[in-house]
């Protein structure tokens, strides 16, 4: 039986596009070259939105899954969903993003032919900057997504004797990471940093599942609203000129973000409101494909220019306008795609979204 779809999933989602757009639309204004004024664009002074808003990605990752399979799990069924859900989308954007670069540099980027694998396997961006790719669209983070799917049947198996135990391992082990990295690539790009993250999601649902024990609604209670004083005590504080620790408050704010959110959508009672944060939810992955190379087609138009505020604000809520606009044409151009296989082959594939 398909489980419905969980309302602080696709809000934190919401909210985390959101964050991700704002920050790579401060890095494009300056870049670019338009006068304006991005700074809380960017984040908290030195503290950016999208570091924040990628270990809440990872986080919603892991507890939409063990939401959907704790109960029942399948392997075939499993990585046969994930399959459908990840790849096709992607490849079809990558189409569109190539054939534009193809167009506009009339060449094919230089990477060596068979590093074109990687952007097969969406696993381009994970590699950008490490190894020449053919990266084009996605972030880094996408090819961690697919690692933790990889892995999400041992986890989830452990979290399903004991919820506490991974956990507190990798927690553990990202502390060791942060203050003595032996590998090449920075910690939040460490698959262990990464699943700390991941599972930290599935315990966090594991425990919202337990609401109606009083004990439990309360402290997740307390802790939501903790987590809201953090973000204004991190400001205020950054603001002063003090600096703390980014990996330190990039963890204390995402989990504060996921608890605040989680708590928020409780709140919710109009149907209306749930649906329109459904609809715009099951955009988030095409819109998250599509962002990074919709700004940089859209802001050099404004090169050169000086923006008030107003101005500034405007231009960012367009980009997501379009960004969205495109996303929403990318899933249907998808699910026209898919429901034209089914009438060829008769089988069925993943629909965008789900």
């Amino acid at each position: 039986m398909k489980k419905q779809r969980v309302l602080y999933l696709d809000l934190i989602r919401i909210i985390c596009f959101l964050m991700v757009t704002s920050y790579h639309f401060s890095y494009a204004v300056k870049a670019i070259g338009i006068n304006a004024d991005v700074e809380l664009y960017q984040g908290i002074v030195h503290i950016v939105w999208a570091p924040i808003a990628v270990s809440s990605f990872f986080m919603v990752s892991g507890a939409s899954l063990i939401y959907r399979y704790r109960d029942t799990f399948s392997l075939k069924e499993f990585y046969k969903k994930r399959f459908f859900g990840l790849y096709p989308l992607f490849w079809l954007a990558y189409v569109f993003a190539f054939l534009d670069f193809f167009y506009r540099v009339k060449s094919i980027p230089g990477a060596p032919k068979i590093n074109f694998l990687l952007s097969v396997i969406a696993m381009d961006g994970y590699f950008n900057g490490t190894i020449p790719t053919f990266y084009m669209i996605g972030e880094w983070f996408l090819g961690a997504i697919v690692i933790m799917y990889l892995l999400f049947p041992l986890y989830r198996y452990v979290m399903c004797k004991c919820k506490w135990i991974l956990p507190a391992v990798f927690f553990v082990g990202s502390i060791v990471l942060i203050y003595d990295n032996p590998f090449p690539f920075v910690p939040e790009k460490n698959p262990l940093m990464c699943s700390m993250y991941f599972v930290l999601g599935m315990l966090l649902e594991m425990l919202r599942e337990k609401r109606d024990r009083k004990p439990v609604r309360i402290g997740m209670r307390i802790a939501a609203a903790a987590g809201a004083v953090l973000f204004v005590v991190v400001y205020a504080v950054e603001k002063t000129g003090f600096r703390f620790n980014s990996y330190h408050v990039i963890f204390t704010l995402s989990v504060s973000l996921v608890l605040i959110v989680m708590e928020a959508a409780e709140w919710i009672k109009s149907e209306r409101i749930k649906r329109l944060i459904v609809l715009i939810g099951r955009h988030s992955y095409a819109y998250f494909l599509l962002h990074h190379v919709f700004l940089y087609k859209y802001l050099p138009n404004f090169q050169g220019i000086t923006m008030s505020g107003s101005n500034t604000l405007f231009l960012f809520l367009s980009s997501v306008a379009y960004i969205y606009a495109l996303a929403v044409g990318l899933d249907r151009i998808y699910a026209a795609l898919v429901r034209s296989l089914r009438k060829w082959r008769g089988k069925d594939l993943q629909e965008p979204g789900s």
